[in-house]
Order: structure tokens, then C-alpha cells, then sequence
């Protein structure tokens, strides 16, 4: 990998953009030496919004928590969310909230994991769709920013919902990872933030993530521009957006967290050594190649179809190449992007990785054009 051809095509991807300034970082070679760049306005102090690469991080906290035998993969979740006990499943897919049949067994850590508890976004559902506008209706919703009700109020409403498909036989993007909240702070008896903290961050000395940050940080945090329907970038959040320094009540495994590209690269070079950081393990290799191994089987794989590209698929925590995605990369490499215009990456194979960091955020799940590049870039 060439630094100085990443560096030339994101100087020149950066003034093309609708909302300037990304940072960047790679990581690469025998050491996993890490590079960090940026272009425009932004800095490589700069701390984002990474949305989705939430999940990635708080799936590392869930296995390690298997690896502290605080719970088990095929743990039923109910035996600490008991609001997702003796669950209904919609008859059919849109159905009406009322007409539903038993599940046929519980839901699992696993289940949650691979997308599977039957709560997410449908991408499929009609306007009117019943479960959808249910969810929306009593403020469960998550999308780049999280729900809005504390997670004990979350799981007694989110419980009393029927799911949208029998546990682990459906894939839903999403919501998954707000019932790992529930989960893992009911398990742990601790605040995700804080257990995020002491067995992820501290490890890795990724000082600058988390929830929120300190007042004398808060400028470091750039607005956040999203398109609106006539495809125009309007501005949803100010630059030292004062709420970001204050941990929100639902501390969301799916979105939420704020980080650096420094800080993530930190978090690459640990996904290279296969959970290892740089004072030991922070993952088993067990934990490591269950979060790396294809988790999307039929029947689930058709509606992950419905939003995962035909080239991509999901672990425990990140999506999966199939096949060599860019010239120069293989198959296994894995991943995720924030819908912020967030990105990070790695390939086993060669032995690279890479972050890539925006405040343009995507519309759509189809990758934009700067990260295109930027991977592009990377592998070449």
C-alpha cells in the first residue's frame, strides 16, 4: 500500500465533496504501522460522530464478555431481559400487530449478534406498515443518533411488540444492537460507557472515544450534514454541539459513539493481531473468529439480501466480503460503515486496514464516492 497514493486521491476526492474535510488513517506492514491524514478543515485531532462503526466495537465488548463467561452465544437473552420472554411472531411479514403465532424457541445472544431477534429496520415495509410505525410511534427508533428512552423503559416496550420473523430465520439491520445494550448492562450490572471503557478503550489506550466528551473537547466535534430529499446537504447538528457532553440515557450498541482516526486505528491494529492489543488479549481467538465468520444463513440470508450488497455479508459484528471487493483485496476482509460518512476496514489477507472519517453523511446504504476512493486507494 502506498500512503502517498492514498494521500493524493483523498486531496483530490476532498474538493469534490459537498461538505468538506475527512481524516484518515491506515494501518500496515510487519508492525502495523499507522498513517494518519486529512484534507480540508478537519484536522487529525478531529473527533466524529461514527454512527455504525458503534456496532464493530460493542460486538468486541459482547464476546468479551463470552470469553468472561458472563453469558454464553446460545444464552437465551430472556434470562435477563424477561420483557423478551414467551415472545409472538407476526404471522406475516407486515401483518397486522394482533395476528401473530408463538415464537418457536427464544431469542439468543447469537441471535442478536447476527442481526437476528426480529426487531430492524425493514426494507421492505410499506408506508403503513404496522410494526414500523409502532416502533416509531412509542420513540424506539434509532438512527444515526440513539432512542431516546432509558433501556429499561426500551425493553418493556420493545418486549410488548410482536417480532418481524421467528428468532435467527430473518436478517434486520439495526435494532439488534439496541437489545445488546439491554443485554449486556443487565448481564454486567454496568453501564455500557463504562464497561466500553475498562475492557475496550483502556486496553487499546483509545482515550479520545466514547459517548460524550469533556467540555474543553466539544469544539473538536465538527457539525453533521445529511442530504435532504432534493439531494441538497442541509446541517442536523452544530460544530461543539453542547449535547455531546452528556452520555445519553440509551447507551446505544448500535450508534452513538464519538472517536478519532488515531483512536480507531488503535482499535484496526488490534483487529489485525486477531484480538490482541498491546498489553495482551482483548478478545480469545475463539471470540476473535466468531465475530469474522459468516453468520447469515437461509432463511435469514434472503432478507439480508434486502439490504447487504450481493458481495456482503455479516459475522457477529461486521459485515464480510465474499469476494475480492477492489483490486488488490480478498475475500474475508471486514468491516463497517457509519452512516455519518464513516468507514473502517480490514483485510487479513494482506495484512491492512484503515479508517476513514467524514461529516457527510450518506443517504443511502450504497457506499458514496469517498469512500469508494478511499478504499480503492488503500488496496491498490
Amino acid at each position: 500500500m502506498s500512503t502517498d497514493r492514498v494521500a493524493a486521491t483523498m486531496r483530490d476526492v476532498a474538493t469534490r465533496m459537498a461538505v468538506p474535510g475527512l481524516t484518515w488513517a491506515t494501518v500496515a506492514g510487519p508492525r502495523q504501522t499507522v498513517q494518519i491524514g486529512s484534507a480540508g478543515p478537519l484536522g487529525h485531532d478531529t473527533v466524529f460522530r461514527i454512527a455504525s462503526i458503534t456496532k464493530p466495537i460493542v460486538a468486541v465488548l459482547a464476546l468479551r464478555l463470552v470469553d468472561d463467561r458472563v453469558f454464553a452465544l446460545d444464552d437465551p437473552i430472556d434470562a435477563w431481559l424477561p420483557e423478551f420472554a414467551d415472545r409472538r411472531v407476526l404471522r406475516e411479514r407486515g401483518g397486522s400487530l394482533s395476528d401473530t403465532v408463538p415464537a418457536s424457541r427464544p431469542t439468543t445472544v447469537h441471535d442478536v449478534l447476527a442481526m437476528g431477534s426480529g426487531l430492524g429496520w425493514d426494507m421492505k415495509a410499506a408506508p403503513d406498515d404496522p410494526l414500523a410505525r409502532e416502533f416509531d410511534a412509542r420513540e424506539l427508533g434509532s438512527g444515526w443518533e440513539p432512542p431516546v428512552v432509558r433501556p429499561d423503559r426500551w425493553a418493556q416496550l420493545a418486549g410488548s411488540l410482536p417480532m418481524a420473523h421467528q428468532p435467527g430465520e430473518g436478517w434486520m439491520y439495526q435494532y439488534s444492537y439496541d437489545v445488546l445494550t439491554v443485554l449486556i448492562e443487565r448481564a454486567t450490572r454496568r453501564r455500557l460507557d463504562l464497561l466500553l471503557r475498562d475492557k475496550v478503550f483502556a486496553p487499546l489506550d483509545m482515550d479520545d472515544t466514547g459517548y460524550a466528551v469533556d467540555m474543553k473537547d466539544v469544539d473538536r466535534v465538527p457539525s453533521a450534514w445529511f442530504p435532504n430529499r432534493r439531494g441538497d446537504f442541509v446541517e442536523v447538528a452544530p460544530t461543539g454541539d453542547p449535547r455531546l457532553m452528556n452520555v445519553p440515557v440509551f447507551r446505544s450498541g448500535a450508534t452513538g459513539l464519538l472517536s478519532t482516526a488515531g483512536d480507531l486505528a488503535k482499535f484496526v491494529q488490534m483487529l489485525l493481531r486477531e484480538g490482541r492489543g498491546p498489553r495482551g488479549r482483548v478478545i480469545s481467538r475463539a471470540s476473535f473468529a466468531a465475530l469474522t465468520t459468516d453468520s447469515v444463513a437461509q432463511p435469514a440470508n434472503s432478507m439480508a439480501r434486502e439490504f447487504l450488497e450481493p458481495n456482503l455479508s455479516w459475522g457477529l459484528g461486521v459485515g464480510l466480503d465474499l469476494d475480492a471487493r477492489y483490486p488488490g483485496s480478498h475475500p474475508g476482509r471486514f468491516g463497517w460503515d457509519g452512516g455519518t460518512g464513516t468507514s473502517l476496514w480490514v483485510d487479513p489477507v494482506s495484512g491492512v486496514g484503515g479508517v476513514l472519517l467524514t461529516r457527510q453523511g450518506m443517504g443511502t446504504p450504497e457506499p458514496p464516492e469517498y469512500l469508494e476512493a478511499f478504499w480503492g486507494a488503500v488496496h491498490a
